[in-house]
Formats: C-alpha cells, sequence, structure tokens
C-alpha cells in the first residue's frame, strides 16, 4: 500500500482508541499524540502537524455526543482532516474534449517530470485522447532524448529542438506544430527547477504566460520530506497551479511531504506515481485515499469495480450458491472474475484491509493463482462433486498441477468454509439482518458482501 508505514500507525492509533471502554479527555490526549507522532515520522512538516491535530482536538474535545458515538465522530474527525488537507474534493477535469488542451509541468530537479509526463501521456492516450509531448528542457543533457523514448513505448509523438537553447521559443513554436498536426492534449515539460533560483523560476512564469495552458501541474517528489512545503509554496506564488502529481510513492516513500505540498498551495492531488514503470500511475481521490489509510472500506468504489468489470454471477447461480451448492466450479469461476477485478491487494484495500502487511496481501494473490492450476487439473466430476476428492484424486491432482498436497488440502479447507458462509449469509438475509462474522473475514468484506447482494437484489 503506498504510505504503508503512516497508514499503519494511523490504524494503530485508531485501534487502540476502539479498545478503550469509554473516550476522555486523557483518551483523546493519547490520540492526539499517537497522531503527531505518527505524522512526524511521515515528515509532514511541524506546523502543519500541530495545526492538523489542534482542529481535531477542538472538536473531539467540545462535542458533546453519547458514549457508543464519540469513537466514530472522533475517527471521523481524522479523516476528514486529512483530506481537508489533501485538497477535499477531486481535482476537476480541465481537459476540453472537441477542444485543444495544453498542459504545463513544473517542479524542482529529479521530481520525475520528464517520466510524469510519458505516464501522463499513456493515461489520456488510453482514453481516446491524441496526445502529443514537448519538452522545453534546455539545461538537462539527455531531457529530449529520453522523452522521446519514453513516448515510443506508448506511441506518442515528441516535440522538441534538441539544438534549440531557448526554453520560449521551443515552447512557441513546437506547441504550435504539435496543435497543427491535430492533437487534442499537448503536455509540456519543463527544466527542474529550485525555488532560489530565480531566473528560472522567471522563464517558467513566461513559458506559462505565452502557452497559456489549462491547467499548471506541480510535480513533487513523495520523497522530498520537510522540504516540500516551502518549494511547493513558492511554485504556487509564481504559478497559477491547478493541481499537483505525486511521484515515487512505491518503496520507502514516507509521504508527508504530499500533505505539506498540498496545505502549501491549496490545490488538491490528481495523480500519483507508484512506480518506475510507465503503468505505474493512479488517479487520485482524497476521500478513499484516507480511508484506505485509516483501515475504512470503501465499498462503493468496489462495488463499482465489480460492476465495470462485469463478474457477477447471473441470478440462477447466485440463487443456487446461496442455498449452499457452491461447487469448485463455481469456485474456479469466481477466482477468474477475481482477476478481472483487479488485483488481491487493492480489493483488500477497499475492503478495509490497506494495513495489512504487503507479503500476506502477496500470499494471497500467489494462492489465487496457486488454486486457479489446481483447478484446471481436476475433472469436471471433481469440481462438480468436491466429496469424491480422496487421495488417489488428489495425489492425480498434484501431479498434474505441479503443486503440493498442502495447497490443495488447504483450497478444499477453503471452499468448504465459503460453502459454510454462504449459507450463514442466506439465513441471515432471511432474518433481514447484514452479513455475519466469519473466522478470518474482517468486517469490510462481511459488510461488502451485504451491501453487495443488496445492489443486486442476491
Amino acid at each position: 500500500m503506498v504510505l504503508e508505514n503512516l497508514g499503519r500507525n494511523l490504524d494503530n492509533a485508531i485501534r487502540k482508541l476502539r479498545r478503550l471502554p469509554r473516550v476522555d479527555k486523557d483518551a483523546i490526549n493519547a490520540l492526539i499524540q499517537d497522531l503527531q507522532r505518527a505524522l512526524l515520522s511521515a515528515d509532514v512538516k511541524v506546523e502543519l502537524v500541530f495545526e492538523m491535530t489542534e482542529n481535531i482536538k477542538k472538536e473531539a474535545m467540545n462535542t458533546k455526543l453519547q458514549k457508543a458515538k464519540r469513537k466514530d465522530f472522533v475517527i471521523s474527525l481524522i479523516h476528514d482532516e486529512l483530506v481537508r488537507v489533501l485538497g477535499g474534493k477531486q481535482a476537476p477535469i480541465r481537459i476540453k474534449p472537441g477542444k485543444k488542451n495544453v498542459i504545463l509541468l513544473v517542479g524542482i530537479q529529479g521530481s520525475g517530470k520528464t517520466t510524469t509526463i510519458g505516464k501522463l501521456a499513456k493515461f489520456y492516450n488510453s482514453k481516446g485522447y491524441k496526445v502529443a509531448t514537448i519538452t522545453t528542457d534546455t539545461y538537462r543533457p539527455g531531457a529530449y532524448e529520453q522523452l522521446v523514448q519514453l513516448t515510443k513505448q506508448i506511441p506518442v509523438k515528441c516535440y522538441g529542438n534538441p539544438n534549440e537553447k531557448n526554453a520560449l521559443k521551443i515552447a512557441v513554436k513546437e506547441t504550435k506544430k504539435a496543435l497543427a498536426d491535430g492533437h487534442d492534449i499537448i503536455l509540456a515539460d519543463t527544466a527542474g527547477r529550485h525555488k532560489e533560483e530565480k531566473e528560472l523560476m522567471t522563464e517558467m512564469q513566461k513559458i506559462e504566460n505565452v502557452l497559456k495552458p489549462n491547467e499548471t501541474i506541480l510535480v513533487i517528489d513523495g520523497t522530498l520530506g520537510q522540504q516540500a512545503y516551502p518549494q511547493a509554496e513558492e511554485f504556487g506564488k509564481a504559478t497559477n497551479l491547478g493541481s499537483i502529481i505525486v511521484t515515487k510513492l512505491d518503496g520507502t516513500a514516507k509521504g508527508g511531504g504530499a500533505l505539506s505540498a498540498c496545505a502549501a498551495t491549496n490545490v488538491p492531488i490528481r495523480f500519483i506515481g507508484v512506480g518506475e514503470k510507465i503503468d505505474a500511475f493512479e488517479e487520485f481521490e482524497a476521500t478513499s485515499f484516507v480511508g484506505t489509510l485509516l483501515g475504512i472500506p470503501n465499498l462503493e468504489a468496489l462495488i463499482q469495480r465489480v460492476q465495470e468489470a462485469e463478474v457477477v454471477p447471473d441470478p440462477e447461480t447466485v440463487k443456487r450458491m446461496m442455498h449452499g451448492k457452491f461447487t469448485l466450479e463455481d469456485l474456479y469461476h469466481q477466482i477468474k472474475n477475481i482477476k478481472k477485478v483487479g488485483k488481491m491487494r487493492e480489493i483488500l484495500a477497499m475492503m478495509g484491509g490497506g494495513n495489512i502487511p504487503d507479503a500476506l496481501k502477496d500470499d494471497a494473490e500467489r494462492n489465487i493463482e496457486k488454486w486457479r492450476v489446481v483447478l484446471d487439473s481436476m475433472t469436471q466430476e471433481e469440481k462438480n462433486e468436491p466429496k469424491i476428492i480422496k487421495k488417489t484424486r488428489k495425489r492425480r491432482i498434484a501431479i498434474g498441477s505441479g503443486t503440493e498436497y498442502a495447497v490443495i488440502n488447504k483450497m478444499l479447507d477453503q471452499y468448504n468454509q465459503m460453502k459454510k458462509m454462504m449459507k450463514r449469509f442466506l439465513q441471515a438475509r432471511k432474518k433481514g439482518k447484514g452479513m455475519p462474522g466469519m473466522p478470518g473475514m474482517g468486517k469490510g468484506a462481511a459488510a461488502f458482501m451485504d451491501k453487495l447482494s443488496k445492489n443486486f437484489k442476491f
């Protein structure tokens, strides 16, 4: 998960709060200290940390509520404060279909602007736009060649002139060429510059003035830490920023600089880069992102994923499954459906398990793939009647699938648990209750099943 350490620390603070018999002033003060430690360890600007926690503390202390509701209220305060700092609502789309659009990317040296241009080009190209890229970087050796290599992968056309040393001339001339060639979106890269480099900051302002972009986006390095705030603040003063892209949020990035940059510029994050590959790029939505950090299920997003993937079983199959007539053939189809919905780590995060260690998520991913191979080695009779799978059949399946007995046994155990769960679910629904708990199933997963069943009238 992105910002895993911050998410785990925040999740631990909330779990500690939930275990308390009552939430009094001492409990709130202890929570505030835990939140401050979590945010400071993630390199969030010190002043911003104290501003955020003071807002949470003030509301938590001064709002009168019933004891039963106070815990959820305090957790909601944490969620809302983090969302507020990250810009609140999702950044508005400034791309106008059917029009000529220019997007300008700015940032300091080494923030990953050129790589981000490639990722952004791929993103908009996949949406059906005719995209072009331009580099106006006349300072970094090989900047034009790097962008050419990146855009060849997509493919989109790259404009620029490595022999021209005037960035303003390149911006004007190459943009005109790209527009004349019929491109819908022009993504303009600029040279990296530090806030103290006044001449370069002035050059950037001039480029923005002549291109008049639909949007100027600040690209900020997720590993920048405490320096993110003053750097972002200066770019916010120098240009008309519309949104932020945070890069390098994979690996060991603490990521607190992202919160600081949003606070400094008062603009939201639009995308995040989560890896070096050109498709390691995600749209950002503050509410679901913070919910994942805090272990709060994002059921609406998961249901939407399920709907978009068109993996909901037909009513007859659902009816049969809910009456406990759940076969290994059904399991086989559900495993294939899971693959269509997304990776297990993404699904678990949406169910409120975002802070599960990556190793366990990867194990779940591997298990699903192993089960698919095992099921491919079974006969149709075995899939329909799992009870007949005894020692001799297991040996044949193990040899055919290249797996160990333990994998087959674990899959059959999970299958039997799922079968029992389906029966319990049906009984609970008949009584008008929500999804009953199951060993190893979190509240988010149970709530998802319950909500999914209501949405699709199981």
